[in-house]
């Protein structure tokens, strides 16, 4: 005599691969916070990293989207140019401020 199973075999149905979104959000948070960063005195200084972390987070969300792992490449692609936008006259603007402390005062 030969036993049969109480229940069928359970065959699940494959999940869909999750998006990655991860890096364009970021792109997109860093970015902004770049800009809030702006308006502080001190904060100047920080608009730097942030500013290059925004820019790193958008190309990678970028890519991501072209290969069709994420879902948000425009949050990614936005992210990625205001994090320019912000990172590189500020940058320039601080260039600018310290060696000109350094020439009034050196």
């Amino acid at each position: 005599m030969t036993q049969r199973a109480m229940f069928p075999p359970h065959h699940s149905l494959p999940t869909p691969p999750r998006d990655r979104d991860v890096a364009g959000t970021a792109a997109l948070v860093l970015a902004v916070a770049s800009l809030a960063l702006t308006t502080q005195v001190w904060g100047l200084f920080l608009v730097i990293p942030v500013g290059i972390s925004s820019m790193a987070c958008g190309v990678v969300g970028v890519r991501r989207a072209k290969r069709g792992e994420a879902s948000n490449g425009g949050m990614a692609l936005v992210g990625l140019v205001l994090g320019s936008v912000i990172t590189v006259p500020t940058t320039c603007f601080l260039m600018w401020l310290i060696a000109g402390l350094h020439g009034a005062y050196g």
